[in-house]
């Protein structure tokens, strides 16, 4: 997403006003930050095997729970089977590699947003962003208050989507003084679920 510095600073100054209002509603017991953080340290860490059970839970919301769908456990069996073979590949090298390997070798379109996420894991040092449907909601329905005419997909999924969404978060962070690239994320999960239109 390639925005002018005037759209920019127009979405920043929209932003501003919401912030801490959006960011308080973000549900640190459902996603804790300690958790988060230690995951990133795991899976860009070259030569061990990464919690890949715990940073699925996280994501999908299941922290704290004894039981969750059968078929988030299948899909955790087939990447835990497969990280030996991620982490011995060329793939782990840079993020669009990554994407593209798991994307073929988990072969279907609604492993989107866990192909993303482990992208992002792995490559978290160069600001690529955790995406779902209520970020890249809140990215479109922000730009379109700045750029009439703007039209987007409902729902994120490609490579091209990800970088559109990295490229929308460092192009408005300097214009929310003193914020970091992960508050601007989840007020923008939080500015997707509750504000922008579905």
């Amino acid at each position: 997403m390639n925005l002018t510095t005037v759209e920019a600073d127009r979405i920043g100054a929209r932003v501003r006003p919401l912030f801490e209002e959006l960011l308080a509603l973000y549900d640190f017991g459902k996603y804790p930050a300690e958790q988060y953080e230690q995951f990133k340290r795991d899976f860009s860490e070259e030569g061990r095997i990464p919690p890949i059970e715990g940073a699925f839970r996280w994501k999908w919301g299941h922290w704290g729970k004894g039981n969750y769908p059968d078929a988030h456990k299948l899909l955790i069996s087939e990447v835990s089977r497969s990280w030996p073979d991620f982490a011995a590949s060329e793939a782990s090298g840079d993020s669009r590699s990554t994407f593209e390997w798991w994307s073929y070798r988990l072969g279907r379109r609604t492993t989107y947003i866990t192909v993303a996420f482990l992208t992002h894991l792995v490559h978290h040092s160069k600001s690529l962003p955790i995406i779902d449907q209520h970020n890249f909601r809140a990215m479109n329905a922000l730009v379109a208050e700045v750029r009439p005419g703007h039209r987007w997909k409902k729902k994120p999924s490609s490579w091209s989507d990800i970088h559109s969404l990295r490229a929308f978060l460092l192009a408005v962070l300097p214009n929310l003084e003193g914020r970091t690239l992960g508050e601007f994320d989840r007020f923008l999960m939080m500015y997707g679920r509750h504000r922008a239109l579905r």
